[in-house]
């Protein structure tokens, strides 16, 4: 008897599953839906870590997307008025110098009550308190008519136990294991640490390192004990603005620190390294966190590590949108870059869609569709008036624990579409396809094709 092969070999293999495509937007809106995501990058951290883990309404309003949406309403306020009395609009210093509930309280003001919340970062909030049923409390607050508004969701946060409060947002997100900078890694539990966390040791700002002469001198040592503490799945590193990286026994203090210390440890301990590129720090220093910005990086640095790096594995996202197709052209052109998520300003419904369109006509499924890198403003905190220590002030983030429901959710719901237009134009160009063949390609897209580039 002839021995299928070729498309005859999958048309009777999956001859009693293939999808016409009227069923394709169904069965991938299915498999997007409950596909069980791995987060390759977040700041999450477990409850033993006590305020590091941050959670409830205030943190997901003073969040610093909705601070900064907040001062682009607010009066303009000159320094000279630069200390609020009564309902003034305040300036920066003073917001940052309030108690946390009252930023909180001012913000739902603002954009909640005063205005339609129809960002993406407001939209965020109510689909976050949504689907952990807090939709009415959320709607009756709004109907209060002042401030203090938000009493019930606090008193509501405020009544749950945090670890119980991690495990429903991880199984409302639907996500197998996140990714943490800066804590406890491996999937298994490490000194105390939840098992939802794994992921990579973060060094996040190769300029504040390489800014600081004494600071670096001590830098190249310190990776080798990190490894050893932490057992990271991943070194990670943001680049400062303007960053560029030539080769040199002598060269920038930048140049130096990524190869005497990174790329030095990734190759001894065969760990990948993790990029994350187009970030501007402080371009509102007002603002803290708030006030950061994003510019077109340059990438051609990008390619000399991957030429003269082959045995280190690069997992790298970038910030600006423009940068997305010269980095699928790079990850076309050398297997140890992948290409995750849509970070920071490239995590809205529209670029998700656009950047995602682009990576399957490019990548196939050879790259990870999205993650979370949600986070707060300075865990640090700093009276009023004076300024955060250079060479601290972003060593510690923390994230918004809760923030994973929405960031997840509508990242699910940009994909959908997009995946199902690519493979409706398969069907047409003649291919087979079958329901399993879908489950594989999302589990590859939310996770696999990362874990996969892992293990080469």
């Amino acid at each position: 008897m002839a021995r299928l092969s070729g498309p005859r070999c999958i048309a009777a293999r999956h001859m009693a599953k293939l999808l016409g495509i009227d069923a394709v937007d169904a069965v991938v809106a299915r498999c997007v839906r409950d596909v069980e995501a791995i987060d390759v990058h977040t700041h999450l951290l477990p409850p033993t870590h006590g305020n590091l883990l941050l959670w409830g309404i205030d943190e997901l309003l003073t969040y610093h997307y909705l601070v900064a949406e907040l001062f682009m309403v607010m009066p303009c306020v000159s320094e000279e008025d630069s200390v609020s009395v009564g309902d003034t609009a305040p300036s920066p210093d003073d917001f940052y110098g309030w108690p946390k509930p009252r930023q909180a309280e001012l913000v739902f003001e603002e954009l909640f009550v005063k205005r339609t919340p129809l960002s993406e970062a407001c939209r965020g909030v109510v689909t976050t308190l949504s689907r952990l049923g807090r939709g009415e409390q959320l709607r009756a607050a709004v109907r209060l008519p002042s401030r203090p508004r938000l009493t019930a969701l606090r008193d509501w946060f405020a009544a749950q136990d945090a670890s119980d409060h991690l495990e429903r947002v991880f199984r409302l997100s639907k996500l197998k294991y996140a990714g943490a900078g800066a804590a406890e890694r491996r999937r298994e539990p490490v000194n105390g640490a939840s098992s939802h966390t794994s992921g990579g040791g973060a060094l996040d700002g190769v300029a504040a390192a390489a800014a600081d002469a004494a600071a670096q001198d001590g830098a190249a040592g310190r990776p080798d004990e990190w490894v050893r503490r932490i057992r990271p799945i991943y070194l990670m590193a943001s680049t400062p603005a303007g960053f560029t990286y030539t080769p040199t026994a002598a060269g920038p203090a930048a140049a130096e620190l990524l190869e005497g210390a990174l790329l030095r440890v990734a190759m001894e301990e065969g760990l990948p390294l993790a990029l994350k590129v187009g970030a501007v720090r402080g371009a509102n220093p007002a603002l803290q966190a708030g006030g950061d910005g994003v510019e077109v990086s340059r990438l051609d640095w990008l390619r000399t590590l991957c030429a003269g790096y082959p045995s280190v594995k690069f997992l790298v996202t970038v910030l600006s949108a423009v940068n997305q197709h010269e980095l699928c052209v790079l990850a076309r052109k050398f297997g140890n870059l992948h290409v995750y998520g849509c970070w920071w300003f490239c995590n809205n419904p529209s670029i998700i869609e656009t950047t995602t369109r682009m990576r399957l006509e490019m990548l196939g499924t050879a790259f990870t569709c999205q993650h979370s890198d949600a986070r707060a403003r300075d865990s640090s905190s700093r009276p009023s008036g004076t300024a955060p220590a250079p060479s601290r002030r972003r060593l510690l983030r923390a994230q918004v624990l809760d923030q994973l429901v929405y960031k997840w959710a509508h990242s699910r719901e940009a994909v959908t579409p997009v995946l199902a237009a690519q493979y409706r134009k398969l069907l047409e160009a003649g291919w087979l396809l079958s329901e399993a063949d879908v489950e594989r390609d999302v589990g590859l897209l939310f996770g696999g094709a990362y874990e996969e580039f892992l293990a080469k």
